[in-house]
């Protein structure tokens, strides 16, 4: 990469604030993939049944869809600076609680970890949209926001292409408990960060206008109900998680079903490579994107990444062996990439500061709804269909959506829509400079 590309690559951080931001995410990412890959093995360890995967994943995403909400509203009213530092310093505690399920032992301590998993899920709830909404603030010159959103992206794949492999050689010499201990401790860090900024991230709001707490969520589920661009890349976003995170916490039970890879240290360690080949690709390609100021035609991007995690999973039915099942993993990097940064992007420029975080918490709803639904579903697939025939029958299902989406993207000028709305923030912030 020659100077001048790694100056355009990095060009957000030359905003201080964003900097820290950036800095305290990349650390409590690389944590995150530790203790992630960490309870996954632990848990399937411990049971030894698919349906504790399940119900485990379950347990992460339930707090979005009875908290996602009304965190949203919280958001939406404080400071969200204090609020991502406070739902950090409560991840690290919980976080570390976790190896001290050990006392329990059998059935009492598998639901001590998933009440855990629970309670990090629900603090998770009020950190990411607070995030997301607060990057537009820590950024002066709003041509650079795709660019920061990029390269945030860049950064998470960067963490997942070095955690899960550094998690998976831990956890064989070490165990289980050292990744827990490790994920904490970077949610401390992440937290003194955050509290570094220097800038305000309480929300702007017409003082004038009072309003409940419901009478907020159903002002931004109207928000996103009426604006077509917003609603659809919600649908499409719900769909993928539907039929592709259903389907995704099979994998862990295919690599020992299939595969036989069922010796502690050596399933985490394929496990984790195939994790991060995909998140290199991804990295890489986050870090191209976050050289351009905005994408021409981001929804219709976003759609096209449907039919890729299709094929994906088709491979992943089709596979005959480890390297080609590890081959077809690594789009899935790039799918976050793709999916990722234009929804962020979008979603700050097109929706007003007092709505943003009501608007990411009900994007994490809908999400997180389809994926409960969708994970009950695969379950009873697996039973009929097999791991394989569900992985490929989940894949034709995304193929089809995708044609779906490209005829309501057409239909409704989605794409026109979407480009007025983000023309007015940018024109918006160049009045204000």
């Amino acid at each position: 990469m020659s100077s001048r590309n790694f100056r355009e690559t990095f060009l957000p951080l030359k905003y201080p604030d964003f900097g820290k931001l950036f800095l305290g995410q990349f650390i409590s990412n690389i944590g995150s993939q530790f203790s992630y890959i960490a309870l996954q093995f632990l848990i399937f360890d411990l049971t030894g049944e698919i349906a504790a995967m399940a119900v485990l994943a379950i347990a992460e995403v339930i707090p979005m869809v009875l908290i996602g909400p009304f965190a949203g509203v919280l958001i939406d009213r404080y400071d969200r600076k204090y609020i991502m530092a406070i739902a950090n310093f409560s991840q690290a505690f919980i976080i570390f609680m976790i190896p001290a399920t050990a006392i329990f032992s059998g059935v009492d301590r598998i639901i001590a970890i998933i009440i855990l998993a629970f309670m990090n899920s629900t603090f998770n709830r009020f950190f990411f949209p607070s995030r997301g909404a607060s990057i537009p603030k820590l950024i002066d010159d709003k041509d650079d926001l795709f660019g920061a959103n990029s390269l945030s992206a860049g950064a998470y794949q960067t963490s997942a292409l070095i955690g899960p492999m550094l998690a998976g050689f831990i956890i064989g010499i070490y165990g289980y408990d050292l990744p827990f201990i490790i994920d904490g401790l970077s949610f401390i860090i992440s937290s003194i960060c955050i509290l570094s900024i220097s800038k305000s991230l309480k929300p702007i709001r017409d003082s004038t206008k009072k309003q409940s707490p419901i009478n907020d969520l159903v002002i931004g589920g109207r928000f996103i109900y009426n604006f077509q661009p917003i609603f659809y890349i919600l649908l499409l976003f719900s769909f993928l998680m539907f039929a592709g995170g259903g389907a995704l916490f099979l994998l862990i039970p295919f690599l020992e079903l299939e595969f036989g890879l069922t010796q502690r240290g050596q399933r985490e360690l394929i496990y984790g490579i195939m994790i991060a080949i995909s998140a290199g690709v991804g990295m890489i390609f986050a870090l191209f994107l976050s050289k351009k100021k905005r994408l021409a035609r981001p929804i219709t991007m976003m759609t096209y990444s449907l039919i890729m995690a299709g094929i994906i999973f088709i491979g992943f039915g089709l596979a005959p062996n480890i390297p080609i099942l590890a081959l077809a993993f690594v789009g899935f990097g790039t799918i976050e990439v793709v999916v990722g940064i234009p929804l962020q992007t979008i979603a700050q420029e097109t929706v007003p500061d007092d709505l943003r975080g009501k608007v990411f918490s009900f994007i994490n709803l809908a999400v997180s709804t389809s994926q409960i639904i969708g994970m009950g579903i695969v379950s009873i697939l697996a039973y009929y269909l097999e791991i394989r025939g569900t992985f490929i029958f989940n894949g034709l299902i995304m193929v089809i959506f995708s044609f779906l989406g490209f005829y309501w993207i057409r239909k409704k000028s989605l794409e026109k829509l979407a480009q007025i709305k983000r023309e007015e923030f940018h024109q918006a912030s160049e009045s204000d400079h």
